[in-house]
């Protein structure tokens, strides 16, 4: 399990109040903290806040004993050369198996990726800034990097279980079309753990990965997409 040092606890916490494209006007209401004490806490100053209050302050950002929580779809964005993300990946992905990176060569300025990290999902757009921006793969150490067959920015996000059930339904059409067996075996695996018992044979999960493929290349809404997974995956 990561352990995360006190004094890595103020870095930690802003590199994810950027990612995540928060104010410390929200963070205040949601947490209770006073915006004057947040502000000087996170710039590593004297302690002013108490422990109570970081925990429950890591907990609105994303983290959870330590790692990052996987009740929750984690939504960052980055630019440039990927610094908050190297930090907050090098700190709360230590020892966590396995990391699969989600690809996509689709063109445009901004970059979506996903990482399905243990059971933590997170969403990255990735956007290029003064500096060059790096690519995901150079900071975290994936274990597999899957190419996907559409693009992963219209990949619902109306909840955890509609991204994560979309985001594998497509990696199957994706294993499918190149012949990886042992890829798709551990897609099939992921999947059972999405949905319940009662499990479509591979061919279903490849027709559905097709429907999905088609939908967002038609541009259905995220609510349309996250209804039509319910209906196909009985999403628990």
């Amino acid at each position: 399990m990561p352990s995360v040092a006190p004094e890595q606890l103020p870095a930690l916490a802003a590199a994810l109040v950027r990612l995540r494209g928060e104010t410390l006007g929200r963070i205040a209401v949601a947490t209770g903290i006073r915006t004057a004490n947040l502000s000087v806490w996170l710039r590593g100053r004297e302690q002013v806040i108490s422990a109570k209050r970081v925990v429950g302050l890591l907990h609105h950002l994303g983290v959870e004993g330590g790692r990052l929580r996987t009740d929750v779809l984690h939504q960052w964005q980055d630019r440039g050369a990927l610094d908050d993300s190297k930090l907050v990946l090098a700190v709360l992905l230590a020892n966590t198996q396995p990391v699969w990176l989600f690809c996509d060569d689709q063109p445009g300025l901004i970059k979506t990726r996903f990482l399905l990290a243990g059971d933590a999902l997170i969403r990255l757009e990735i956007e290029p800034g003064i500096d060059q921006a790096a690519e995901l793969a150079s900071v975290v150490r994936a274990d597999r990097v899957i190419t996907m067959p559409t693009a992963l920015a219209r990949v619902p996000t109306t909840s955890l279980e509609s991204a994560r059930g979309a985001l594998l339904g497509l990696a199957v059409l994706a294993a499918a079309e190149v012949d990886d067996e042992e890829l798709l075996e551990g897609l099939m695996f992921r999947l059972n753990e999405t949905v319940s018992s009662n499990i479509a044979p591979p061919q279903g999960w490849q027709r559905l990965g097709a429907v999905l493929s088609r939908a967002l290349e038609a541009g259905l809404p995220p609510d349309e997409i996250a209804t039509l997974l319910d209906q196909h995956l009985r999403i628990r």
